[in-house]
């Protein structure tokens, strides 16, 4: 993994995943498709640690030879039931794990997915060959996860993402050391249903949101439509049910604005009227920040280290990590975009800033 911390759980940045759906929270598809990734990379590190055999025989006094299975091995076969369709279907133009990718060979390998769904009813003939065939299978996993080849990608994949990750979480650091105090707003942005979400002509459509893009970062550094940006990121991704789209990061100086609320909406309407002629759709995530269990957007304090860390290892990460498990291609060209890392003043001679406990502070909301 590339964190001690597991940093999608049931209070944390899952809660960055849902949005309201006529009043009701609704876990976005891809995004709850990243759970199945992370669960089947999971998955494939416990069959390469395990030992022996998953699948043997025992003799039933009426069926004859049936297939007893450990619970690792049953865990292995509801996974390959599943298959990859619905994952490839969501991220059809990406690059995943290269865990995961070792599982979707394993679905290739598997020749009747009939008998995947009928295997506790094999008996003789039948459930011998299918033993042979898993226990092959997970043999298979352990032989490619530990050949030389496959640990290659796999440290070139997490150098990438911890790159990424330690790359945004040095640049909030360097602007809470130039600015003690800051209103940090997160807005999606998106698309209206059926614009640019096809796969007829992805890497023309691709062009076509990075110029919108393009014009929107241009804006925001101008103080359209909401001055005193002070910094920046951005994630696109793609898929399937949603087409494009962009989580974005902005941080504004919290001694000029406190309706962090406000200003979300404003850069999201601007996106959808002025950006894309109508055709976009926004999130605004400050408005309903009081469902986050884990605060990290709104007026944040330097020394308000709980709220800081929310930010970092929940809000930004989500932003970053999920990379770890799907990407969109190098054929996409970039996905990500950070402001410039602010140039800190040279130490002035007075009393230093103080870092003490947190302290209750105004939210920014409206």
């Amino acid at each position: 993994m590339i964190d001690e911390v597991d940093w999608i759980d049931n209070g944390g940045s899952l809660d960055l995943m849902v949005e309201e759906v006529g009043g009701l929270p609704v876990l976005r598809v891809e995004e709850s498709l990243v759970l199945e990734l992370r669960s089947i990379e999971k998955l494939m590190c416990e069959l390469a640690d395990s030992k022996g055999f998953l699948f043997s025989s025992y003799t039933h006094q009426l069926y004859g030879v049936k297939v007893k299975a450990e619970r690792l091995g049953r865990y292995f076969v509801d996974k390959l039931k599943r298959g990859k369709g619905m994952l490839e279907q969501y991220f059809p133009c990406h690059v995943v794990n290269p865990y995961v990718e070792v599982f979707f060979r394993c679905v290739d390998r598997v020749d009747e997915l009939h008998s995947l769904r009928v295997w506790r009813d094999l008996r003789n003939g039948a459930a011998e060959a299918f033993l042979v065939r898993m226990n092959d299978l997970v043999e298979f996993v352990r032989l490619e996860l530990a050949s030389d080849a496959f640990k290659a990608v796999l440290k070139r994949f997490r150098k990438a993402s911890v790159k990424r990750v330690n790359s945004l979480e040095g640049y909030i650091d360097a602007l809470f050391a130039k600015h003690s105090r800051m209103l940090v707003v997160r807005v999606d942005l998106s698309y209206q249903s059926g614009f640019v979400s096809g796969r007829e002509d992805f890497y023309g459509d691709v062009i076509k949101v990075k110029v919108h893009w393009a014009k929107m970062q241009k804006d925001l550094h101008k103080g359209i439509p909401v001055d005193g940006l002070l910094g920046f990121a951005c994630k696109l991704e793609y898929g399937q049910l949603k087409g494009f789209h962009f989580h974005l990061l902005l941080f504004y100086n919290g001694s000029n604005h406190r309706q962090d609320g406000v200003l979300a909406r404003m850069v999201g309407e601007y996106w959808r009227d002025s950006i894309t002629a109508g055709s976009g759709r926004y999130f605004n995530c400050n408005a309903v920040k009081d469902k986050y269990k884990y605060l990290g957007i709104g007026m944040i304090s330097f020394n308000q280290l709980d709220r800081v860390s929310a930010l970092k290892n929940r809000v930004a990460s989500y932003l970053t990590k999920v990379d770890y498990w799907v990407r969109l291609s190098a054929d996409s060209g970039r996905s990500f975009f950070r402001g410039n890392m602010p140039k800190l003043k040279t130490m002035k001679r007075g009393r230093p800033r103080r870092s003490c406990p947190a302290q209750a502070a105004p939210n920014g909301s409206v």
